[in-house]
């Protein structure tokens, strides 16, 4: 991992397991950004294809790419193993089968800088094979500097991107902070909590980076263990709302929940579906109380509160 040039400005962190197929696109992608003074980490962890072969070819032709290997297929791992060894003060992360528009670091950091932000996030759009490109937030092209407050309120309220991959961070951020690992669904999980750190946040409403939607990703098929994690996902968020001094009233607190508090009654619901071992029941039932954390006043939907009387009652005969 030795250094052959001056620190750079960015280092962009890209996890690597069995994407042979789509590496090398995903990383021209990457080398191809605007802003050239950048470092690619690329963290093969435990491939059984030719992953990481591919990493070593990809690192011989661009002296800015490194490779790191560690032996534990997980992608929280992986993008925290990145940051241990990153150069830069900025870390920004791109899925190895996902592709980013060639400006993207570069007007992210140039915001970054020229503000002061801990923070910066930008949109995606969602690509597919045989369908036209899906684009979930606005395309305006406006810039926003938020207090770390009003970031985290809209991140919990899903009016902006919450996806690790669409902001860029000061790595200073990683001092107290790490992604959960051996875990489903992190970003929900984790990218309110580094907004909240990061004091000053900036919003790009642009969709720089493409979400490819491919047959077979980690997050396209659901089993007990996903819909353990997402509702695991919405206790932290519920939590965060409960402990945090940024909500002082009841309104405020309903406010920001709505949306973790319905989606975790939903879970709840697929993972009574789903359980079938008395284990599996178990963590069930421990995690049906979390809804205690839903503040009140949330407003639930009718259909949630069907299912939570249907939990009670189901809880009765674990």
């Amino acid at each position: 991992m030795e250094r052959k040039h001056s620190v750079p400005k960015v280092s962009i962190i890209i996890p690597v397991h069995n994407t042979a197929a789509y590496l090398d696109k995903c990383v021209q992608s990457v080398a191809a950004q605007t802003l050239q003074d950048i470092e690619i980490i690329l963290v093969e962890n435990a491939s059984t294809d030719n992953s990481l072969e591919l990493c070593h070819e990809l690192a011989r032709r661009d002296q800015r790419i490194k490779v790191l290997q560690i032996d534990k297929a997980d992608l929280s791992t992986a993008r925290n193993e990145g940051v241990k060894v990153a150069l830069a003060d900025y870390v920004g992360f791109v899925d190895s089968d996902d592709t980013i528009l060639s400006e993207m670091f570069e007007n992210m950091y140039c915001l970054a800088t020229d503000n002061d932000l801990g923070l910066v996030d930008c949109n995606f759009y969602c690509q597919y094979d045989n369908k036209p490109n899906k684009y979930p937030y606005s395309q305006d092209g406006s810039v926003r500097i938020l207090s770390a407050k009003e970031a985290v309120s809209l991140n919990l309220r899903e009016k902006i991107s919450r996806v690790v991959c669409t902001m860029l961070y000061k790595k200073s951020l990683f001092d107290t902070l790490q992604f959960p690992e051996g875990m489903y669904y992190e970003d929900r999980a984790s990218t309110f909590l580094f907004m909240a750190a990061a004091q000053r946040v900036g919003i790009i409403n642009k969709a720089y980076y493409a979400y490819y939607q491919r047959t077979g990703s980690i997050n396209r098929s659901k089993s007990f263990r996903k819909y353990r994690d997402y509702a695991l996902a919405d206790c932290r968020r519920l939590q965060f709302i409960h402990e945090s001094d940024f909500y002082t009233t009841w309104k405020e607190r309903a406010n920001v929940a709505y949306k973790s508090g319905n989606a975790l009654i939903r879970t709840l619901g697929h993972m009574v579906a789903c359980a079938k071992t008395k284990e599996e029941k178990t963590v069930t039932a421990r995690l049906s109380h979390k809804t205690t954390l839903i503040p009140q006043g949330t407003a639930i939907a009718l259909k949630q509160h069907a299912i939570l009387l249907y939990i009670k009652i189901w809880r009765r005969f674990v």
